[in-house]
């Protein structure tokens, strides 16, 4: 059952009088075809009530373990691309990973190769950084859960961190906001859906280099796309554990008007649910926002349908990208929130596609 068919559910849902005609589900240029279909006979208001998800599952994600990866990430000196740290970093996570995913955890190793700009200057004299190598030997982290389909969804996020000066690879960059917390609600989430059968089959993937340009998520878009990987949707977690004031505003990010706007619609359709199921299942305080920058970019000037969480600590976080993003400044049951949204959000997503393949008449 392809996840095209949720798409036209999650329209109906927001726009109750769209017509039924065909349309482009993703760019043309990069898949290059149309589809006819019909709604299914399913009224608005059923949308998230009607899917049944079990409250265990979600009540199954353990703040503790959140707040110890957040610690444990947070006491590598720096998780800066280019420091010397970063290896160390990327084998940890692996390891991490290899403990929920088994054989299914992939490294992918690739090069990245800067370009030298009129600001660089490995001569400076007044340059107290290490002369930067013509090239990096990084690591994108990926854990595949097969479903009982070929459509995909990914949870993403970045593991690298850094100082207010992107150069400095060296100064202590604890990010714990900037984002361990990611990485530990995508840690936490595959490891609650390890042993539990979906439709959908599931990518949580890893990246290094967000900082310094999103590197890894480039570099792994264009592996995805090359592949012909049946991707319906990316949720990029970046910085989603500081909460100013318990205010419990939470950003879900949706396209507008980026690379390739023929994918604003359903971002947006996605986006709606999503606020749905976080009103059904977490105290988060959810709104609607456009994409930021971040590591869902090289994904949609592809042309596939992407969504970010964020915490919106760019702006509200006084300690972004400095020495004092630690972990005592997180607040854990509002990361606890997040998680169990994107759990609930993959479980819906996956249960309203048994919901529409079931007639109605049983």
């Amino acid at each position: 059952m392809s996840f095209q068919i949720i798409f036209t559910f999650l329209f109906f849902f927001t726009l109750t009088n769209f017509p039924i005609t065909a349309f482009h589900l993703m760019d043309e240029a990069h898949h290059g075809f149309t589809t006819n279909f019909s709604f299914p006979e399913i009224t608005a208001k059923s949308d998230v009530d009607s899917v049944v998800t079990p409250q265990h599952i979600i009540d199954k994600v353990n703040p503790i373990y959140l707040e110890k990866t957040v610690h444990d990430l947070s006491s590598f000196h720096t998780r800066h691309t280019e420091s010397e740290l970063i290896d160390d970093v990327a084998f940890w996570l692996t390891k991490k990973l290899q403990s929920i995913c088994g054989t299914e955890v992939h490294v992918q190793n690739f090069t990245y190769t800067p370009e030298k700009t009129n600001g660089d200057d490995d001569n400076d004299v007044n340059n107290n950084h290490r002369p930067k190598p013509f090239f990096y030997n990084l690591k994108n982290i990926a854990c595949e859960k097969p479903g009982s389909t070929n459509n995909t969804i990914i949870i993403s996020a970045h593991y690298d961190s850094r100082m207010e000066d992107i150069n400095n690879s060296t100064a202590r960059a604890p990010g714990a906001d900037d984002n361990a917390s990611g990485v530990s609600a995508l840690l936490e989430v595959a490891r609650i859906l390890s042993n539990i059968s979906l439709n959908h089959s599931i990518i949580f993937v890893l990246f290094s280099g967000e900082e310094q340009g999103k590197w890894g998520s480039t570099y792994y878009s264009d592996y995805i796309d090359k592949t012909d990987v049946d991707l319906d949707l990316l949720i990029n977690l970046d910085m989603i554990g500081f909460s100013p004031k318990e205010t419990n505003d939470f950003l879900i990010e949706y396209d507008n008007g980026n690379v390739v706007q023929d994918n604003d619609r359903y971002s947006r359709a996605v986006a709606n649910f999503i606020k749905s199921v976080a009103e059904k299942y977490t105290n988060l305080n959810a709104t609607l926002g456009v994409l930021g920058n971040s590591d869902y970019l090289p994904f949609e000037a592809l042309g596939y349908t992407v969504i970010g969480f964020h915490d919106d600590g760019v702006t509200k976080n006084p300690n972004h990208h400095k020495s004092t993003d630690t972990p005592d400044i997180l607040e854990y049951e509002y990361l606890t929130s997040v998680t169990k949204l994107t759990l609930a959000t993959i479980l819906n997503l996956d249960r309203l596609t048994t919901t529409i393949d079931t007639p109605h008449s049983q």
